[in-house]
């Protein structure tokens, strides 16, 4: 095994560390890889990202972030699980803020940024499909409350200076029963 750690301190901070690569005038920037070796028995190997804990102040945070792009687009920030083998499923992907004892819990943001000379980016909520059985759901609910109004999902198209804005809700219905003789029924 291999560790890298700073010491430990009793009146200050600790010591950080750094991993980078360097800088370059007329390139490409070197790439730093994080991975874990791949194995014949048991479960793969974890990569585990946990910021400061602190007793007194609020907890360290944990920043991840792609490359500005000052003359051209920023790179991309891709979080996704690889695909499942054949006897298995696709990893799970869980976004989730902590529990709170004393007061708020934390939100959760999810949205494109602002454009200056351009539209801005689209927030795609997508379930994929599937050849067996039936299809995922995508649900949202407003939180529950016990001595409080309760949560509310709430669904809003952005109002245009100039123009109109436009706000479109499908709901799709399975096609009805159809009777012996051609009436439908109600399922």
């Amino acid at each position: 095994m291999l560790v890298f750690s700073s010491g430990t301190s009793s009146s200050g901070n600790s010591g950080g560390i750094r991993i980078g690569s360097g800088a370059t005038t007329a390139g490409k920037g070197g790439s730093v890889m994080i991975t874990v070796g791949s194995g014949t028995s048991g479960a793969g190997g974890a990569i585990s990202a946990s910021a400061g804990r602190s007793s007194i102040h609020s907890g360290g945070a944990l920043s991840l972030s792609s490359g500005e792009g000052t003359a051209t687009t920023s790179g991309a920030v891709i979080i996704r699980s690889t695909n499942g083998g054949s006897a298995g499923t696709s990893g799970m992907l869980v976004f989730s803020s902590g529990i709170s004892t004393t007061g708020n819990s934390g939100a959760i943001s999810i949205g494109s940024g602002v454009a200056t000379a351009g539209r801005s980016g689209g927030d795609i909520l997508r379930v994929g499909s599937g050849n067996c059985g039936g299809g995922g759901a995508l649900s949202a609910f407003g939180g529950g409350a016990s001595g409080d109004t309760q949560g509310k999902i709430d669904v809003l198209a952005f109002v245009q200076m100039f123009g109109r804005a436009c706000l479109s809700l499908r709901l799709l219905l399975p096609p009805p029963i159809v009777g012996p003789k051609g009436q439908g029924t109600a399922s």
